[in-house]
């Protein structure tokens, strides 16, 4: 015995489907969260900056933008592990590289990282885990929704702030 272990037999077409039905569940799941996200937010800042307006307290529209900046990130993350979990997707399907059967990882589906050296290339290691990239910013479900309610908060806090509290 040489001490290798065998190849693990090749998954069959069925396990393949239900393979790729479990991400697209999970994939499904961050859809929806993401959604959920926004319905939660829309609530928050209409009252926070109706109450800013009309009170004259810019305090409170700081509050709501501070909203409007925490639900951004948590939606660009469902949208960085919806966009890991498609690539998982589109390994699986195409078979372009081995991902163990029913493994729900998405990092089978990416090149392997070389472990980091230095100490910056660990925070850079970290920050990728954690912080979405530039390209989910930018991305037409998220700039657009919260730069908008961004800027109507921004617009708010000035106008609430230029006013003398009732």
């Amino acid at each position: 015995m040489t001490g290798t272990s065998p190849l693990p037999p090749s998954p069959d077409a069925d396990d393949i489907r239900k393979h790729l039905d479990f991400i697209q569940a999970i994939v499904a799941r961050m859809a929806g969260a993401s959604a959920a996200a926004k319905g939660w937010l829309l609530p928050v800042v209409s009252a926070t900056f109706g109450f800013a307006l009309v009170k004259h307290e810019a305090q409170v529209a700081v509050l709501g933008i501070l909203a409007v900046l925490l639900f951004a990130f948590l939606d660009a993350n469902y949208l960085r592990q919806e966009k890991a979990y498609r690539g998982l997707y589109d390994t699986v399907a195409r078979q372009t590289r081995p991902v163990v059967t029913f493994s729900l990882d998405p990092s089978d589906a990416d090149d392997p990282i070389p472990p980091a050296g230095n100490r910056r290339e660990k925070l850079r290691a970290l920050r990728r885990r954690w912080f979405p990239d530039r390209e989910v910013w930018l991305s037409w479900s998220v700039a657009p929704f919260y730069g908008a309610l961004l800027l109507v908060g921004l617009w708010i806090a000035v106008v609430a702030a230029g006013h003398p509290p009732e």
